[in-house]
């Protein structure tokens, strides 16, 4: 919705202030669920339901606000979908109101509301209110339930209403993108998703339009947290606009004001936001002094898809100047023309975006929790454009430390390779790093491991840790994460030649010797501690004697034989309850110790290789040794001090072999989620062998995504 402006800067518009600081429920009808939630003190989050009526087919939505509600749910915070019910302004939804709520989207039964249209869907549920009319009795003779799906800024109106404190939105696809592509087009399985807030329109010199995004941000104490304010308006006067309403308005970690599908818009920041604890001042101090109005951070989409899309508005942009179209007709002509270019890039970009911001706004709401206010009557907001996954890792069960890795692969297509000049081949990227793999294996596999590791202050670092926590279920917070300065993100390049043999590589990997490592109070809950080779040696050792003292089971990926021979010390060995080399590093350990340990693949050779380990390990320690086609060797201590026991575990015939990076580290991740799950040390790496099949047919990445739907 919008508002006309005399002018863009020149006039100021009257900001509304409530009459009394208390906040009335009377008019919202509050689920008990929501209600015993804000009477006990409990987080409650209010969830905008545009998302639910107007963002994907049916049942695509209906499983995407459940998705929402669970994650919620998971961290002991109670969701709260704000919309309107045959004109019954609604906090909370029973299930059966949001499958009715998902489906009326497409039945036709659902209009867009923005603060302005509230009190007009509603006066029907107060007409028969003063008509003394049962309001279930004239929805039944109507035979069916209409709703009023909430914007952004009637979501923060009714949420405000109904005293909850955090607004997070996920609102997708503005009514004339809808519209356009649903109905013009025909298409069902593309759509817009909104994620960035409404601004001025381009044009807005001559239409004198202006969304109520904006008004609302100056007139309802808010947090704003979206990815900018979309590329197919006119960002410079938006944010002239924000700035004549006194909003605060800066981007996230960026100097650069982001462009919603992509990260630069050529127009500077009012402020750069470094860290959470940034915006969480910033809006402390600003309540400290009476200030009534929202703050806006906008943060910067990197997905590589929202290039394409952003590409895609600057051209449809060029076309609309060169046809003429100017004014109000702007929008509809980009929106459709953008449509028709990008099909699936639009819904990819947009679903990595909104996740994005879901990570922003969990730092931020945490920041914002520590911080008292002296003005009590302050209402602390939060409103995001995704799911708000929690970084409270009290029920976290493991913790993964180790190297988040960028790998490079190029090769070479037609004859042989001519050096000194270039050559006509395929590049591939991919997220790599044995840390980072057996995380995501665990992720995928639903075990919600907190990754530890350090990346460089760039693109590729941020990116890499977007979707590895957006795509795979991985939880970092502050501490987990280290930011280098002046060191990039860890990257692997190779070159190969036409037959995928090795011709050369380099590896970058200085930042990982920055990676931090948990406090002892960090691992009081967690039962396993998995360390890879890749961390400085001293942090190394350090982090398994924390992991001792913590009563953690500590697990051990060599990485390779000369990162594994470093760590061949008492002191190291004797934390470790689990190690997981293969037959090169099981030698190369074992080498240490006894340096006449005949290297053969024989079993002999393996089981007196893994004797000599264990003799130096726990008493309850484990090797489990990956054999590439000859299958597993579980080699263990016994508890009584005999000699130990050795399993050996042959491999399924696997005939579509793809990939042969990730599945040393997935048999790791998949072993460890089995022991979470139960399983004894043979079924743990029975588990482990099925779900390592599983990434040697998967090509494009080191770990194969259906470990999702792998069960133990």
């Amino acid at each position: 919705m919008r508002t006309h402006v005399l002018t863009l800067r020149s006039r100021v518009i009257q900001r509304w202030r409530p009459q009394s600081s208390k906040r009335s429920h009377s008019s919202i009808d509050i689920l008990p669920e929501v209600k015993d939630a804000l009477q006990a003190g409990r987080p409650v989050v209010a969830l905008e339901s545009t998302i639910v009526a107007h963002g994907m087919p049916y049942p695509q939505n209906l499983e995407l606000a459940k998705d929402v509600s669970q994650i919620f749910r998971s961290k002991g915070v109670t969701p709260a979908t704000i919309a309107v019910k045959d004109g019954v302004f609604k906090a909370g939804l029973h299930p059966d109101e949001l499958e009715d709520l998902a489906k009326s989207g497409e039945e036709g039964r659902a209009i867009k509301c923005s603060t302005r249209d509230l009190p007009l869907v509603a006066s029907k549920y107060y007409r028969q209110i003063q008509d003394k009319t049962n309001i279930s009795s004239a929805r039944i003779a109507n035979g069916n339930t209409s709703w009023g799906a909430t914007t952004v800024a009637a979501t923060m109106r009714l949420a405000h209403a109904a005293g909850i404190e955090t607004f997070v939105t996920g609102e997708l696809l503005c009514q004339v993108a809808y519209l356009l592509i649903h109905r013009a087009l025909k298409v069902s399985n593309d759509c817009w998703m909104e994620g960035g807030t409404g601004g001025v329109h381009r044009g807005g010199e001559l239409s004198m339009d202006i969304s109520t995004d904006l008004i609302e941000l100056s007139r309802t104490p808010v947090i704003v947290i979206s990815a900018g304010v979309k590329s197919i308006l006119d960002i410079k006067r938006t944010l002239e606009v924000l700035e004549t309403f006194g909003v605060p308005t800066g981007a996230w970690q960026s100097d650069e004001f982001p462009a919603f599908f992509s990260p630069a818009s050529g127009v500077k920041a009012p402020t750069t936001f470094n860290d959470a604890m940034d915006v969480a001042c910033a809006w402390a101090a600003g309540k400290d002094i009476g200030m009534s109005n929202g703050m806006l951070v906008a943060v910067p989409n990197h997905d590589p898809a929202g290039s394409a899309v952003e590409a895609a508005i600057q051209e449809a942009l060029n076309e609309a100047a060169s046809a003429g179209i100017e004014g109000r007709d702007v929008t509809p002509f980009i929106l459709k023309n953008v449509a028709e270019k990008t099909r699936g890039d639009s819904l990819r970009s947009n679903i990595s975006l909104v996740k994005n911001n879901a990570r922003v706004g969990a730092e931020v709401a945490k920041e914002l929790s520590n911080i008292k206010s002296e003005s009590s009557d302050v209402s602390t907001k939060i409103i995001q454009t995704a799911k708000l996954p929690s970084n409270d890792v009290t029920n976290c069960r493991v913790i993964c430390v180790g190297g988040a890795v960028i790998d490079t692969v190029a090769k070479n297509i037609e004859g042989n390779m001519i050096l000194g000049t270039s050559n006509p081949g395929k590049i591939h990227q991919s997220d790599g790093g044995v840390g980072r793999n057996i995380a995501e294996t665990l992720g995928r596999l639903g075990s919600e491991p907190l990754f530890y590791t350090a990346i460089g202050n760039d693109e590729l670092g941020r990116g890499l840790l977007q979707r590895l926590e957006d795509e795979c279920g991985v939880i970092t917070n502050h501490k987990s994460i280290y930011t280098a300065d002046g060191i990039g993100t860890a990257q692997y390049y190779a070159l190969n030649d036409e037959s995928s043999t090795l011709i050369g590589a380099i590896a970058d990997m200085d930042v990982l010797m920055h990676i931090p490592i948990p406090e002892v109070d960090d691992l009081n809950e967690v039962e396993f501690l998995v360390l890879d080779a890749n961390l400085h040696p001293n942090h190394l050792i350090e982090a398994a004697r924390r992991g001792v003292e913590a009563r953690c089971k500590v697990c051990f990926e060599p990485v390779s034989v000369p990162k594994a021979s470093k760590m061949m010390t008492l002191d190291f060995l004797q934390c470790i309850t689990y190690a997981f080399p293969n037959e090169d590093e099981l030698f190369g350990m074992a080498k240490v110790f006894d340096e006449n340990i005949d290297i053969s693949s024989d079993t002999d050779s393996l089981e007196r290789a893994a004797s000599v380990l264990l003799f130096n390990m726990k008493s309850d320690a484990s090797i489990v040794v990956t054999r590439g086609r000859h299958g597993v060797m579980l080699a263990a201590n016994q508890h009584t001090g005999e000699e130990p026991v050795f399993r050996h575990f042959p491999t399924e015939k696997i005939t579509n072999i793809r990939s042969s990076n990730g599945p040393g580290d997935t048999l790791c991740g998949a072993f460890i989620h089995a022991l979470l799950q139960g399983c004894d040390n043979a079924a743990a790496v029975k588990f482990g062998m099925k779900a390592a099949a599983l990434s040697l047919q998967h090509e494009g990445s080191a770990i194969s995504p259906d470990l999702s739907s792998l069960k133990v």
